[in-house]
């Protein structure tokens, strides 16, 4: 602890303590003098500390006033190797007294009282040292209490923030859903104004901007930094935090150093601490492993899409193969979906589904196929086993497996009279009535080997007619409002040429 500190604590407290103000006004209201014992106990020394302003008050001329500091060093030096009250001469009608603040069996300072008619009596002096030594142990307790709350609490708004964190880390897989709740965090537990976040590029051994919030009227823009620069890039180099007065960048490390976090301008023009520098460590390293499974898991999406894509390409391929409009139906699908409350994956899943829900077709002879006329009792019986083989084959790829009840029951009927299994309204789950929808639509816009494409508005009509029959008329209706968005008819003009 530093005794400076809790000596300043005491001087600047003193007059405002009820029990000093309650001492003063029975003693004829004192000259109180408060001195650090780091003062060295000379004439200027003791001089700085204003007693000489005390001395004239009390009729001290100005000839008699440098003897009576001599007088005075030798009580102060009396009282240090007594521990006890003294008294001195305070001009020539008054006397003063001098008792040293002690703690930890160490003296930090002394208080002087000065202008009093006379000494104090026996009682009256044990009143005043009791004080006094109160007043230092409620201080010193005060000021313990004060550093360990301060030790405390970066270790709890630490730990506060691990869990927080991990939960972004089983919430969000997406870094751009993930990295800007890093940042939100980030400045509300440090009660900064701007946090930005950079990932390394060890290509360009630099580090490229990903998010940015910034509270302040005049907003900063994004840019690159090179690593070793400015003290994101120095953070990184380092592989530690870099601190100043206005900033705070602490690297992001999981076995490598995956980014930076660098906080600028703390609320109220305080400076950053070594305790915000311990609870950004915490912070960065719970970030990095966050970030790392989010990257793991982009990669591993890309790979399913990339499969997913190569299947549809082969499927595409086949004799009785059209063209698909990947971009129009995907673009479809996320905006109905989240009318319907789905979450991102949800949304992906479809999507995937959409791609994939005519996978069970391989199995079908392209005979039946391709055939122009009415289906046969039989070939219809082929049909209708296609989904039950494209679920069977997808269960199979266990990040598709998600999307088989999508796949098995996307020809069910909302009236009941659909196939495999006949069920009926919402006993149908909500994406396979999606998918039901969409994909009628697809086969209506695009051209077959078999017939040509619909006119789109007489595709949309056909739809609507079969609502509360074939289709969930609540998804028929988000499918139409959709269609007739100007974004969708672009791409749909764009991938199909139809208006």
């Amino acid at each position: 602890m530093e005794y400076n500190e809790l000596f300043d604590v005491i001087k600047n407290r003193w007059c405002s303590r009820e029990e000093i103000k309650a001492l003063g006004a029975y003693l004829g209201g004192p000259d109180w003098i408060l001195m650090s014992a780091a003062s060295i106990v000379t004439y200027k020394g003791v001089k700085e500390t204003g007693i000489s302003k005390c001395l004239e008050r009390a009729g001290t001329d100005k000839k008699n006033i440098r003897k009576e500091i001599f007088g005075l060093i030798k009580t102060i030096r009396d009282t240090r190797d007594s521990r006890s009250l003294k008294y001195f001469k305070c001009g020539r009608r008054s006397y003063g007294a001098c008792y040293p603040l002690i703690a930890d069996k160490s003296i930090f300072g002394f208080v002087f009282m000065c202008g009093l008619e006379k000494k104090l009596t026996k009682d009256l002096g044990k009143i005043f040292t009791t004080i006094t030594d109160a007043f230092v142990r409620d201080s010193r307790r005060n000021f313990d209490l004060e550093e360990a709350n301060e030790n405390i609490r970066p270790r709890a708004v630490a730990l506060s923030t691990v869990h927080t964190l991990h939960r972004l880390m089983t919430s969000a897989l997406d870094l751009n859903e993930l990295l800007p709740r890093i940042a939100r965090l980030s400045l509300q537990v440090i009660k900064a104004n701007r946090c930005s976040i950079k990932l390394v590029d060890k290509k360009r051994k630099a580090l490229i901007p990903k998010t940015t919030i910034d509270l302040r009227k005049e907003k900063t823009k994004l840019k690159k930094v090179q690593i070793g620069k400015y003290a994101p890039g120095r953070a990184v180099k380092k592989g530690g935090p870099v601190r100043s007065k206005n900033y705070l960048a602490v690297p992001m490390i999981d076995e490598d150093v995956v980014g930076v976090i660098t906080l600028y301008d703390k609320f109220e023009d305080k400076e950053f601490t070594l305790p915000d520098q311990e609870i950004m460590k915490t912070l960065a390293e719970q970030a990095a492993v966050a970030i790392k499974n989010a990257q793991l898991y982009k990669e591993q999406a890309d790979l399913t899409t990339s499969s997913i894509k190569c299947i549809a390409r082969l499927l595409q391929n086949r004799p009785h193969g059209t063209q698909r409009a990947e971009a129009s139906f995907g673009k479809l699908i996320s905006i109905i979906g989240p009318k319907f409350k789905m979450n991102e994956r949800e949304i992906l899943m479809l999507q995937y589904a959409a791609m994939l829900h005519d996978a069970g077709q391989i199995g079908i002879p392209e005979r039946v196929l391709m055939k122009k006329g009415e289906l046969t009792g039989n070939e219809y019986d082929i049909i209708k086993k296609h989904p039950m083989t494209g679920a069977a084959i997808l269960s199979k790829f266990k990040p598709l497996k998600p999307i088989v009840p999508i796949i098995l029951y996307h020809h069910e009927r909302f009236d009941g009279k659909g196939y495999p299994k006949g069920l009926k309204g919402k006993d149908i789950p909500l994406a396979a009535r999606m998918l039901a929808v969409i994909s009628v639509f697809e086969v209506l816009i695009t051209e077959k080997p078999y017939r040509k494409a619909r006119p789109l508005n007489n595709a949309i009509k056909e739809i609507r007619n079969s609502a509360g029959k074939q289709f969930d008329p609540a998804i028929v209706q988000a499918l139409c409002e959709a269609i007739n968005r100007k974004d969708v008819r672009k791409l749909l003009d764009k991938e199909l040429g139809v208006r």
